[in-house]
């Protein structure tokens, strides 16, 4: 079950360089604590916010991972974005719109939950909020062109490939890293059969490029992967 632990205290948040926060002078961050910021708990695979629903707040990702996640009528779904530690997501509601996907936790996880309302007075007060919103936006749509591109124009082992190289470049390509998605919603985020996603992994693993331990992934070849990705080193 979620829970409150607390108000947001944006000066000692341990992500603030990461969030939309980042370049804002001392005095505005004390200002934000007049708002109403909360740190709030989900458990695995609770639901943060649903697909549909009045959008009211816009959410940072404190700790752990999240899955933004679209569904059909039919009740089919399909994983269109991984959210990180730092990542901002639920901004629909800023042109009036309700959330156009659910939000669900692969892991535990921390959020800080802002009302819309509040942070759209601050982004007018603060055009340090503003760019670095559009600075996320871009980056996002950037994202979804790339997404594109893999799902139009990569083979299956393609796409596996540079879904770990984008996954590990965090640490460098050459450390071990958390991997919580099962085969099943790595497949579902690359348009792929949790089939050919064992199948690849496996194959992979008996060739020596990667190294899988208890929920953490390791590149062990990155020239190969790369190579067979199409990407640049």
């Amino acid at each position: 079950m979620s829970s409150i632990k607390g108000k947001g205290h944006c000066r000692s948040c341990a992500i603030r360089q990461m969030s939309i926060f980042a370049q804002l002078p001392e005095a505005a961050l004390v200002e934000i604590q007049h708002f109403q910021p909360s740190i709030i708990h989900f458990s695995a695979n609770e639901t943060v916010y649903h697909q549909g629903e009045a959008a009211s707040c816009a959410y940072t990702l404190r700790q752990g991972l999240v899955r933004l996640v679209k569904t059909l009528p039919n009740g089919r779904t399909q994983i269109v974005r991984l959210i990180r530690a730092g990542d901002s997501f639920g901004f629909d509601g800023f042109i009036g719109e309700p959330y156009n996907h659910s939000a669900i936790p692969l892991c535990e996880i921390e959020v800080c939950r802002l009302p819309l309302a509040e942070l759209l007075a601050l982004k007018r007060q603060h055009p340090e909020i503003e760019n670095a919103m559009m600075k996320r936006w871009i980056q996002h749509l950037r994202e979804a062109e790339d997404m594109m591109l893999e799902l139009g124009a990569k083979k299956a082992s393609e796409r596996l490939a540079s879904f770990l190289i984008r996954w590990c470049e965090p640490v460098g390509l050459n450390g071990w890293i958390e991997l919580p998605l099962s085969r099943s919603e790595i497949g579902e985020l690359l348009g792929l059969t949790i089939e050919t996603v064992s199948r690849f992994i496996s194959d992979w693993k008996r060739q020596g490029w990667i190294e899988e331990r208890q929920g953490r992934i390791h590149l062990l070849d990155t020239k190969q992967l790369q190579a067979l990705a199409c990407v640049d080193d």
